[in-house]
């Protein structure tokens, strides 16, 4: 009997051996696989801290192009707004030159009814000529904004689309 139990004590410690064993071996697969699980999740932290940080750079190059443009934009719209003043004077200056030679004409009483006509026509032609020339004054400028509106949106679209790596 006592055979018995040396069999089912060898068995038992056979048994126990090798779940030591299987234990050991998990335990040290374990050990590995999560030492590999830490080694990615260190890359992948890095790969993403490298992409943030190459987005900010983008937004920052792409937010800094589009102020750029913004500025430029700004500026050519005051030189156009300027140039428009100097041309409204210069415009306002013959106007005012049209005016006094038309009032000159229509003021001499000397000549014949057929010369009244021409005047009265001069001044409707040059009243026509004052209000067409505000008006194309006006377009010109508005023009000369959208123009410049046009271009920066371009500009802007294409410093957005463009990438730098």
């Amino acid at each position: 009997m006592l055979s018995k139990y040396k069999l089912w004590l060898q068995i038992a410690g056979l048994l126990a051996l090798v779940l030591l064993g299987f234990g050991v071996g998990w335990s040290w697969q374990g050990a590995r696989w999560e030492s590999k699980y830490i080694a990615l999740g260190a890359e992948y932290a890095e790969a993403r801290a490298a992409a943030e940080w190459q987005a900010r750079s983008e937004e920052t190059r792409r937010a800094a192009a589009v102020e750029g443009i913004r500025r430029d934009a700004k500026n050519k719209i005051q030189q156009a707004e300027a140039d428009t003043a100097a041309a409204n004077a210069a415009a306002d200056s013959l106007r005012q030159q049209l005016a006094e030679r038309t009032r000159r004409a229509s003021a001499d009483t000397c000549s014949d009814a057929g010369s009244q006509t021409a005047r009265s026509t001069l001044i409707l032609y040059s009243k026509l000529l004052d209000r067409a020339d505000a008006r194309a004054g006006e377009l010109a400028a508005e023009a000369d904004r959208r123009r410049v509106a046009g271009l920066a949106c371009e500009a802007q679209y294409d410093s957005l689309s463009q990438r730098r790596d």
